[in-house]
């Protein structure tokens, strides 16, 4: 067991759909703020995943990101006011970071997950505690889409645990930590703006995309190294980095600790000696309600049920 971290809450909303997942119904996809959403207990789904957080004993008080005029009256914790959009969502986020906890681990979570309390403790302890030293951890959980429920058309990938291993189906989770300190949060924000928009699209579109847009922020950061007389080669080098993953995945190659470094390589802050004294870590684990973000009408029944 770690100290308690602090914890924030993303809470954001969005009245237009990128993309109406293969298998779903239009109609059938949530739209607006969904942590805002109504559950039988009374409480809205990020009222009661905040009393979960608090039940766990993991985390410190957490702190809700999204529109007060939202939550005001629906969630009893701190509110760090947004207009609620995604983009102001991420840049009160940034904020947070350097400006409350410049050299702490903090967890950030969606706020339409609703894992138990004991759910929390066994992944804190289980898989982020032996990494507690990582600049970033997240976990990928492994089931088949049987074992999803209703949310079996989530997008899933085969990769692999460790080299060699037996493919898994892994879904990505929605809790992670981070230190400020050691991440490149420029780069960060903007993989997970684009992770978060394109998430229902393919893994090819997703990849063209994501590269297309970092393109500009590579050719920002080489221009500075010119500028200061030093050898520049990002544009290269990390658009390099995203296709040889990829084409690792395709192959069917791809294991989770060569994901974990490639992403270490492109968004994790280097030390003057060039090394990454905090690099990424990531978790595979079998505890599915961290992959089961509520985005369609029928999760939210299921959840309801």
């Amino acid at each position: 067991m770690t100290d308690p971290l602090p914890v924030l809450v993303m809470a954001g909303g969005n009245d237009r759909v990128e993309t109406i997942p293969e298998g779903v119904a239009p109609d059938d996809v949530l739209k607006g703020f969904k942590g805002a959403v109504r559950l039988p207990s009374g409480r809205c789904i990020a009222g009661e995943l905040i009393q979960r957080m608090r039940d766990s004993r993991r985390f410190e008080d957490p702190v809700l990101v999204g529109p007060r005029h939202v939550y005001g009256d629906l969630v009893d914790c701190e509110i760090s006011d947004t207009p609620g959009d995604l983009l102001a969502n991420i840049r009160r986020f940034a904020a947070l970071l350097t400006e409350r906890y410049p050299e702490r681990p903090v967890a950030v979570s969606a706020c339409d997950i609703l894992p138990t309390a004991e759910e929390f403790r066994s992944l804190l302890d289980e898989g982020y505690a032996p990494s507690a030293g990582s600049g970033l951890w997240w976990q990928m959980i492994a089931a088949e889409a049987e074992e999803m429920g209703v949310s079996s058309w989530k997008p899933s990938y085969h990769i692999r645990p460790a080299p060699r291993e037996p493919l898994l189906n892994l879904y990505p989770g929605h809790l992670l930590v981070l230190r400020p300190n050691a991440v490149r949060l420029d780069w960060f924000n903007m993989f997970l703006m684009m992770a978060y928009r394109y998430r229902n699209r393919s893994v090819y579109e997703r990849v063209i995309r994501i590269t297309l847009r970092a393109v500009g922020l590579w050719l920002e950061e080489d221009g500075r190294l010119l500028r200061n007389f030093r050898c520049p080669g990002r544009t290269v080098a990390a658009p390099y980095g995203i296709l040889k993953t990829y084409l690792r995945y395709t192959a069917r190659r791809l294991a989770v600790p060569e994901l974990a470094a490639e992403l270490s390589r492109q968004i994790m802050v280097r030390d003057a000696a060039g090394g990454m004294p905090h690099p990424v870590a990531m978790t595979v684990t079998r505890i599915r309600s961290f992959a089961k973000d509520i985005d369609t009408r029928r999760e939210l029944e299921e959840i309801a049920g």
